[in-house]
């Protein structure tokens, strides 16, 4: 094997066992959901859409082949500067606008990342430029996906951040996204906790924090809506 081809396991984010880089590829084993994820994957890039991977084909060990894209993988949830909640709603409105002609979308409004959280994203000079790890993506709706990723970006559940400044940066972040009412805002993250929790193949650890956190926004409840309502400065 010549040093171009030789294999890096990737550890940045929360990467599925077995990815490595070769040169500028990834290569990652297959699944159920490959085929869905190539043709998806081939579709953003026909609309020019730059925040994900290219598919380049499968190797001779049977694995898919991604395009390397360079820049940092958060390892963890964290607090995130405005600036980068707003780049990353800017992102995920980018990618499901580029789905809304997806063939494969079976008249959903959008295809979802399902997993747009900032261990899936790229950053570039602290800057979330492309999502990683499409293997949920699914037809669905744009709250859903929204939903879901601002609670993850916000790490809404942690109780060490005040509900009236969770709840302006919910308010933010749905703003930066648009099309959908930021009234909709905390229904649809209280929407993508309870639906994790009750997923079937969502490990127990991650079912009891999915609770946790959505105990938290129903404790807060009021305080949030206040603040996710206040006028805008």
């Amino acid at each position: 094997m010549t040093v171009a081809e030789e294999e890096t396991l990737l550890r940045g984010g929360r990467t599925t066992a077995e990815v490595v880089r070769i040169g500028d590829t990834v290569r990652r084993p297959m699944s159920s959901q490959s085929a869905f994820v190539h043709s998806l994957l081939g579709h953003l890039e026909g609309r020019g859409f730059a925040g994900a991977p290219r598919f380049l084909g499968v190797d001779s060990s049977g694995r898919e082949i991604l395009s390397y894209l360079p820049g940092e993988v958060p390892n963890e949830l964290g607090e995130f500067t405005r600036s980068q909640l707003v780049s990353a709603a800017l992102l995920l409105r980018e990618l499901h606008d580029a789905t809304t002609d997806y063939q494969l979308r079976e008249g959903c409004e959008v295809v979802c990342h399902g997993d747009a959280s900032p261990c899936n994203c790229v950053f570039v000079d602290g800057r979330p430029v492309a999502f990683i790890d499409f293997d949920a993506a699914r037809p669905g709706r744009r709250r859903d996906d929204v939903g879901y990723a601002a609670w993850l970006w916000l790490d809404i559940g942690r109780s060490n951040l005040a509900p009236h400044s969770q709840g302006r940066r919910i308010a933010e972040f749905f703003l930066a996204y648009g099309a959908i009412e930021v009234a909709d805002s905390l229904p649809a993250v209280l929407d993508a906790q309870t639906e994790l929790s009750r997923r079937p193949n969502t490990p127990s650890a991650t079912k009891r924090w999915a609770q946790r956190c959505r105990a938290w926004v129903e404790q807060h409840l009021a305080e949030l809506t206040r603040a996710v309502n206040a006028p805008t400065v």
